[in-house]
């Protein structure tokens, strides 16, 4: 009763945690039109005041996982509540534009501790970790989406530096709040003392080196998507601007607000994908899970290159559900390959490969559009989900050979025991 009690305020507060990363993510450019009126600026200019709070959020993950590793996981996310919901209140407070940078700065690199932290704690915490790592995928992007009406709102109500210091004040609460719950720290699973030789070791390596590759070109992926899809729907799937379109007076309202639905309606069929791959992952054999959601994703994605209207939402909505739905399954592989002690680290490095060799996605795409189309940059993104199956087959081929060698040990060592 006690470990499914502290199972539950784990899952709660990662799920808080995943949820308020990703809320402060998209706070900042959901009021970029309040900032650039109150600060005079033009909006190109109020996004480079962001860079440092983006670039910080991917490049602190890895020594953020390491610290997570050191330190306590728990104590992790606790410092992640308290010092990135400080520091958005302090940018609210501030009067001053080098401030108002080095505090949004501060908020990335304090929310550069969430992921790893939260995911270790995860693998380390909670039995059924895909359905868990699924949940907390859902709660991400519930912050995701939600920011941009929350920041609206609390913008309305009484500018944006009272949407800042409330939604700071949500973190500190839910720090505090973690602090008072006295949330335990404990491995649910018994740790393996065998000794293993250097061959598995390396065998291990090897492994996790090619999914990293796999979880690299995935965010590669992932982030050319989420660039496109917006202004793809826009101009290829545009059957609810009409609709949209007479209740208002301007057709470009019309357009980017139904845009906007049909954006919303895909990724709630992906939150759907989240939830399904991380009960699968649960029960099922990992690596197999993984090559089915994303060979299924190949020809999806070369279908979306030439559809339009409702077949391309439908396709989306598809494409969504099972790349979204590898989330929990890829999760759990990174637990299964690297040990407890450096399982924050682990999730750092996946995170630095996802957020940080993924941004280049913004100009990869911007190329593609520019010498052939937007309609290309799908047949790219389905060239890339073939290359990450072949990766998966090579990935559970060189698993079967270390299975295969242990067996075979195993069994020599049997017969030892039998002839003496």
């Amino acid at each position: 009763m006690k470990t499914a009690k502290n199972e539950t305020k784990i899952l709660v507060f990662t799920s808080l945690a995943h949820f308020l990363f990703h809320y402060y993510a998209m706070l900042f450019p959901a009021l970029a039109i309040p900032l650039m009126l109150s600060l005079k600026l033009d909006l190109a200019d109020v996004f480079k005041l962001g860079f440092f709070m983006y670039l910080l959020m991917g490049i602190g993950s890895l020594p953020a996982g390491y610290l997570s590793d050191r330190f306590g996981k728990k104590n992790s996310i606790i410092v992640f509540f308290l010092g990135s919901s400080i520091s958005l209140i302090l940018a609210a407070l501030t009067h001053n534009r080098a401030a108002f940078i080095l505090f949004l700065g501060m908020t990335g690199l304090f929310s550069s501790i969430c992921h790893p932290a939260v995911m270790g704690l995860i693998s380390v915490g909670i039995k059924n970790i895909g359905t868990a790592l699924g949940i907390n995928g859902v709660s991400g992007a519930i912050g995701l989406t939600s920011a941009p009406f929350i920041g609206a709102l609390l913008n309305w109500i009484g500018g944006w530096r009272f949407a800042f210091i409330v939604s700071g004040i949500v973190g500190l609460l839910s720090g505090i709040m973690m602090i008072i719950s006295k949330v335990e720290e404990r491995s649910i699973r018994e740790i393996s003392i065998t000794k293993t030789d250097n061959t598995s070791k390396n065998n291990r390596i090897k492994q996790f080196i090619i999914l990293s590759i796999i979880m690299t070109l995935g965010g590669l992926a992932y982030r050319a998507n989420s660039l496109v899809l917006p202004s793809y729907i826009e101009i290829h799937a545009d059957f609810l601007s009409g609709l949209l379109g007479s209740f208002s007076s301007g057709l470009s309202a019309a357009n980017i607000m139904a845009a906007s639905v049909l954006v919303s309606i895909a990724y709630i069929f992906g939150m759907a994908g989240a939830l399904f791959g991380g009960k699968l992952a649960d029960r099922y054999e990992l690596k197999r899970l993984y090559l089915i959601f994303y060979f299924i994703v190949f020809p999806t994605s070369l279908l979306m290159a030439s559809a339009s209207g409702f077949s391309f939402v439908m396709l989306a909505s598809v494409y969504l559900f099972f790349t979204l739905g590898t989330q929990p399954i890829e999760n759990s592989l990174v637990a299964k390959y690297t040990p407890e002690k450096w399982r924050s680290t682990a999730y750092g490095i996946k995170f630095i490969l996802v957020f940080g060799i993924g941004s280049t996605a913004v100009y990869i795409v911007g190329w593609i559009k520019k010498a052939y189309s937007l309609a290309a940059v799908y047949n790219a993104i389905a060239i890339v989900m073939i290359s990450i199956s072949i990766l998966i087959v090579i990935l559970i081929a060189v698993a079967k050979t270390e299975e295969s060698r242990l067996k075979n040990r195993l069994a020599a060592t049997g017969n030892l025991h039998r002839s003496l």
